[in-house]
């Protein structure tokens, strides 16, 4: 299991509590404490959307749960008044791509709209990297787009097959990353200088990488719990809805 590494703004939860009594790691990033700013009341989300490939729709789950902390999601759940005062108030979420005219195809037959375009796009909170079934090399007009956008504070999610078109960026050079155990050994080989652990997910620093898109799932679950520290009612109303275990029950396992 990936290790919580949040950030404190007091004393640790129970849960991280168990963690670190019963971690056999002695890291410094497994171990460190430290102090986070309060979570934005409304945030960018960018979707990047790469040629004309399917995207899995399953890739785009992580997006749904995200979206689902956001105000209007939180109310249509009936959530109690205390928890919908955590929602966070408004969740701007854009699907990206270099032309931003159309849609795009998604697998199970279905396709959904494109809202901008490389250059019109906005700078993003978060960038989710959705896979695509194809191995060929990240335009440049993307990698261009992606060093824009990483010129700043961001968070970055990929998904599954996305680490395909994110270490081409050269953002994951002395990185530790993980991707599908199919594509583990072309990656190791081609790219040595960046850490490949097979793991269900890992991140380093604001990157966080999986190796499927189930367990992306429990990535932006963490991802969630950390960032959202002071929206924590509202977190865990939104995962429980979701079908996702509350943190406290995995001290209880």
């Amino acid at each position: 299991m990936p290790s919580p590494s949040r950030a404190y703004p007091d004393l640790p939860s129970q849960a991280d509590l168990f963690y670190f009594c019963t971690t056999l790691s002695t890291s410094e990033e497994d171990l460190n404490l430290r102090y986070a700013p309060p979570s934005k009341s409304s945030m960018k989300v960018g979707v990047l959307v790469l040629g004309p490939d399917q995207i899995q729709l399953s890739d785009l789950a992580v997006v749904d749960i995200l979206a689902m902390i956001g105000r209007n999601r939180l109310s249509r759940l009936h959530a109690p008044t205390d928890t919908l005062d955590q929602a966070v108030d408004e969740l701007d979420i854009r699907y990206v791509s270099e032309s931003g005219e159309g849609s795009f195809s998604v697998t199970s037959g279905t396709r959904m709209p494109v809202t901008n375009s490389f250059e019109n796009a906005p700078q993003f909170d978060v960038l989710i990297i959705p896979g695509t079934f194809s191995l060929g090399e990240i335009p440049l007009p993307a990698s261009a787009f992606l060093a824009i956008q990483t010129s700043v504070p961001i968070v970055i999610l990929s998904i599954a097959s996305g680490i395909l078109n994110l270490v081409q960026t050269g953002l994951l050079h002395q990185r530790r990353a993980t991707g599908p155990p199919s594509l583990l050994p072309t990656l190791r080989q081609r790219y040595p200088d960046t850490t490949w652990p097979e793991t269900r997910w890992t991140r380093h620093d604001d990157i966080w990488t999986s190796s499927s898109a189930i367990t992306a799932i429990d990535m932006v679950t963490a991802w969630m719990r950390e960032y959202f520290w002071d929206r924590s009612d509202a977190v865990e109303f939104a995962l429980s809805a979701a079908g996702i275990t509350r943190l406290q029950d995995y001290v209880r396992i």
